[in-house]
């Protein structure tokens, strides 16, 4: 292995020392949990560890095809601690800044959809409800009429015909039928 390479191998570690510490930011501000639920570190740890065994070394195989020497271990941590020592707050600061534009960004999105789409859907299916319930009243209020008006035209030609004691007799019975007829019909065709 030449020099060139080394000092690559070098370098290329100490990136990774960078990037596995603020990788490990991420992960801590998104997995670890605050409370009871420390169970799910027994199996996010582990694969989070492989996960950045197996990037340095896939990224280290192609330059000097693999060889681990003390001297790349010590490149790691000394990129994670510049990274914990001098990156870390503006990093964070920044992923902070960067994730409440997505939430924010998110939030617009909903609203807009909810103001853009959802309150016009609304607004038209509570129409065509409307629509359908005038239609619907209308026409029972129209065959309520064409019903209606010739019993009237028979009740008239029975107060014609029949005696008074009969009428009012049948006057009396008609009175619990109308009631049960009235209250059917405001059932019908109440407004909501």
């Amino acid at each position: 292995m030449t020099l060139n390479e080394q000092f690559g191998s070098l370098g290329l570690m100490v990136l990774m020392g960078v990037w596995i510490g603020a990788s490990f930011s991420v992960y801590q501000r998104f997995i670890h949990p605050h409370g009871k639920k420390r169970w799910i570190l027994f199996a996010t740890d582990p694969v989070f560890w492989i996960i950045q065994a197996l990037l340095l070394f896939a990224l280290l195989l192609p330059l000097n095809e693999g060889v681990l020497r003390f001297y790349l271990f010590l490149g790691v941590a000394l990129g994670f601690s510049f990274y914990k020592w001098i990156l870390e707050k503006p990093f964070l600061y920044l992923f902070d800044g960067i994730l409440a534009i997505i939430v924010q960004l998110g939030r617009l999105i909903g609203k807009s959809v909810t103001i853009l789409l959802l309150y016009p859907l609304y607004f038209l299916l509570k129409l065509v409800y409307r629509l359908c319930r005038m239609t619907v009243n209308a026409i029972l209020k129209i065959l309520l009429f064409l019903l209606v008006l010739p019993l009237k035209i028979f009740w008239w030609m029975l107060r014609l015909f029949l005696p008074g004691k009969w009428v009012a007799g049948l006057e009396k019975k008609m009175i619990g039928a109308r009631r049960l007829f009235v209250k059917w019909l405001t059932v019908i065709t109440r407004r909501r």
